[in-house]
């Protein structure tokens, strides 16, 4: 029973981390704001649904698998999506038009 109310509330919190990502994706003025949302609750989200599998089905192979799965997901999903990021700016992506200062594109004109 205790299990039961655990895994419900694991899962309710990474659907709406979901639901708050997806709204990010809608509410962001560029690239590069919307992919950060996306970017932070896709590992918390996915990780929680895990972690309630995991309590539910209660085996050292599942826990084994789940363990390698958020792993994973916290060693390639901030990865990736910087390199998105930094591909994007390479093709000018534009940027929202209140953006104060452009990091990268200040470091590039300095070093150029």
């Amino acid at each position: 029973m205790i299990s039961e109310i655990i895994i419900l509330i694991f899962v309710f919190f990474g659907v709406l981390l979901m639901f708050i990502a997806s709204l990010g994706l809608f509410k962001m003025p560029d690239l590069y704001t919307r992919m950060s949302a996306v970017t932070k609750a896709v590992t918390f989200k996915v990780g929680l649904i895990v972690v309630s599998a995991s309590i539910y089905f209660n085996s050292f192979p599942v826990i084994l698998k789940a363990i390698l799965i958020i792993f994973l997901l916290l060693l390639t999903t901030p990865v990736s999506s910087h390199l998105l990021g930094k591909e994007a700016h390479e093709r000018k992506a534009p940027l929202w038009k209140k953006t104060i200062i452009d990091e990268l594109g200040k470091w590039k004109k300095k070093n150029n």
